[in-house]
């Protein structure tokens, strides 16, 4: 038994150096402390013999016996009242000087039964400490974890950031390495220790080494604010302060009286990251609820408060003023009263959205607004009707300020349209509706996409030539069947009108000649819808490893021959088996092909032997004799051996045309050269021969 006592002293010894310690570590003013005590059921288990709840009476016997007069010292325990029930925490002794004896009788007729609400039991003392206000300590002695849906972990980031200077220390009796990691954060988040004790003379040690020997904490620097006295909820507020100015010290307005008197910040800023560092100066936006607020001058390096000023928070006018009912999908303008700050925003709210919690379905800033001077901003209304909200949010509070009640009704929406139309046509609808910007009107498949549908073409209204005669021009899909046109509202992604469609099959043909010269020029007739973006194409389908690729192409609305239903085009520079195609661009789709035979010509140059250098030479040639067709005087040691072209002349721009001649003039440098035949429109080598320049 001798030997068991003597190790219940070294743990009531180390407490005695951890509230003392404190005291001294920090400025003459009273020190004051809780101790928080397990008094759960689990206190009956036993270390090295001896139930828990003894060590700790004759733990708590022997702080008291020797704590200093000065140190102002609580108890608060839990779990000692009744089984299972979370809210057994209780201030047993007041936190007063000389409260030893006290708290030893407290701690001695203490009975051990029930959960273990752990966080809330250290949230309360740090209430009864005032940790908003001053320094405040807490020494939590547990022998299990959480029990009653609490998060330790978050609790000490909670209390370190609205503490002035807030530490808990965690002493764990008898916790597994695992066990002692989840309430461990507690202390660590709190700038304090954890201690396992997995006997007596564990915690005696862990205590000298981390507590008795500890050297005291440095002073605080001294720091100043100075604010306004009151400001308007949601507006900014300038604060210049002193202070120290290390890396992670912010400037932050606190809210005391938040989160059950555990305070929160509302709104902080770095000073060094303020654009008014220089300055020494910061901006901060108040709270968008009136009451009394703290500034407070956070000191990063030793993760305390330094300077505190009081603020009170007053109310301002926020308004809204709009039409009381509008129409579906419709644009209106509201007029607004308020902050005006960066990310507050007129919206339409409707309540009854995601199983009534609400949802925004319209909204603008009322700093990016055009009418910003005015204090007005354009909205648009849901495309339901019924009844909603129009409310001025405070985004960097992320409050609601002021809301009106907004009726929306319904409307005409309508479309006029031909009932049938043909393939790939251009045709005209007439629609009635609300006019919207990002409304439009559409040709919809609904079979598209396994049955979800897809807009084969759509336009927008007010982009349409016809919007003041309310038309659009559309046009119609490739391929023949049942189709719908449809009013879409952009705004609310919501079609609001649809009327069917019946698209017919037209024929589509081209008439040219079966095979025609290679590089040559040649016309074909078509017959087909003919719509803006309609080409007849020359398609070679071994192009691009099998994938195919149009050679040559010519829209028919931009042909000359447009009204003979003619295009003109050019042959491919290489003989071979080609497919004239009937495009039509505005579906992406191949309304008619058939096939080509290119055929190979002859291409020849006929220049005299040799000519002086810098003379002109005329040149005979058999070829196409194409619109880009051009004689070539090419140095093919230019560029590095990548050759260039030293003079160059059209066939068709030369008056020797008819004689199949060019007249060219020479380099100036004699020297061995090359003629070439080049094919401008398939950017083809056709012929080359070497030539001399003397």
């Amino acid at each position: 038994m001798p030997r068991n006592t003597r190790r219940a002293t070294l743990p009531a010894l180390a407490l005695i150096c951890l509230a003392t310690g404190l005291a001294q570590a920090q400025e003459p003013a009273q020190e004051q402390a809780i101790i928080v005590l397990d008094a759960s059921g689990s206190m009956w288990g036993q270390i090295n013999g001896k139930p828990k709840l003894e060590i700790a009476r004759e733990t708590l016997a022997t702080v008291l016996k020797d704590t200093p007069d000065t140190m102002a010292l609580g108890l608060i325990a839990y779990g000692h009242r009744e089984k299972g029930n979370c809210d057994d925490i209780e201030l047993v002794v007041p936190v007063r000087t000389g409260s030893a004896g006290d708290i030893a009788a407290a701690a001695a007729k203490m009975k051990f039964l029930g959960m273990t609400p752990l966080s809330e039991s250290v949230a309360r003392a740090a209430r009864e400490l005032r940790f908003t206000e001053q320094k405040a300590t807490v020494i939590l002695i547990t022998d299990g974890l959480e029990t009653c849906k609490a998060d330790p972990c978050a609790l000490g980031k909670e209390l370190e950031e609205s503490g002035v200077d807030f530490t808990a220390h965690v002493v764990g009796f008898g916790l597994s390495a695992e066990e002692g990691k989840q309430v461990a954060c507690l202390a660590e988040n709190t700038g304090g220790r954890y201690i396992a004790a997995n006997d007596a003379d564990g915690l005696a040690e862990a205590l000298t080494q981390t507590v008795v020997e500890a050297p005291p904490a440095p002073p605080a620097p001294e720091a100043t604010l100075e604010a306004p006295d009151s400001a308007p909820i949601s507006s900014r507020i300038l604060v210049s302060w002193t202070g120290p100015a290390h890396q992670y010290d912010d400037i932050q307005v606190f809210a005391p009286d938040e989160r059950g008197g555990r305070g929160k910040v509302i709104d902080t800023q770095r000073v060094l990251s303020d654009k008014r560092a220089d300055q020494k100066q910061v901006e901060l936006v108040a709270p968008a609820k009136p009451g009394d607020y703290l500034l407070r001058y956070y000191h990063g390096a030793q993760s305390k408060v330094i300077a505190t000023r009081p603020i009170t928070i007053t109310d301002a006018e926020v308004g809204l003023e709009g039409p009381g009912e509008v129409s579906i999908a419709s644009t209106f303008e509201v007029t607004w009263t308020g902050p005006g700050e960066q990310y507050d925003e007129v919206q339409v709210w409707d309540p009854r959205a995601r199983a009534g919690r609400g949802a925004s379905v319209d909204n603008q800033r009322v700093q990016s607004a055009r009418g910003f001077d005015q204090r007005r901003v354009t909205l648009t209304a849901p495309a339901t009707p019924g009844d909603y909200e129009l409310r001025y949010y405070n985004g960097h509070n992320s409050a609601v300020l002021a809301t009106v009640a907004l009726k929306v009704v319904d409307a005409e929406v309508a479309l006029q349209a031909p009932e049938e139309v043909d393939m790939a046509s251009s045709f005209v609808v007439t629609w009635t509706g609300p006019g919207a910007q990002y409304d439009e009107v559409q040709v919809w498949d609904p079979k598209a996409r396994s049955g979800s549908g897809k807009a084969i073409d759509n336009q927008r209204v007010r982009s349409a030539k016809g919007y003041d005669q309310r038309q659009v021009t559309l046009t119609a899909p490739a391929s023949p069947g049942d189709y719908e046109l449809r009013y879409w509202n952009g705004d609310n992604n919501k079609a609001l009108a649809a009327i069917p469609l019946r698209v017919l099959a037209t024929e589509v043909a081209l008439d040219a000649p079966a095979s025609v010269p290679m590089a040559s020029d040649f016309s074909v007739t078509w017959t087909g819808p003919g719509a803006q973006y309609d080409e007849v194409q020359v398609w070679d389908p071994r192009a691009r490893a099998g994938r195919g690729k149009a050679i040559d192409n010519q829209r028919v609305q931009s042909d000359k021959g447009y009204d003979q239903r003619q295009v003109s085009l050019t042959a491919p520079g290489a003989p071979g088996d080609y497919t004239l195609r009937y495009w039509n661009g505005d579906n992406s789709s191949l309304l008619h092909e058939q096939p080509l035979k290119v055929t190979a010509v002859e291409v020849a140059l006929d220049p005299p032997a040799s000519a002086p250098a810098g003379q002109y030479v005329t040149i005979t040639w058999t070829g196409p004799g194409a619109r880009y067709d051009e004689i070539q005087v090419w140095d093919p040691a230019a560029r590095a051996g990548r050759g260039q072209s030293l003079a160059n002349k059209r066939v068709q721009s030369d008056k020797g045309y008819d004689q199949r001649q060019v007249t060219i003039k020479l380099p100036d440098v004699p020297g061995n050269y090359e003629l070439r035949y080049w094919n401008g429109d398939n950017q083809l080598l056709l012929h080359s021969q070497p030539f001399r320049v003397e």
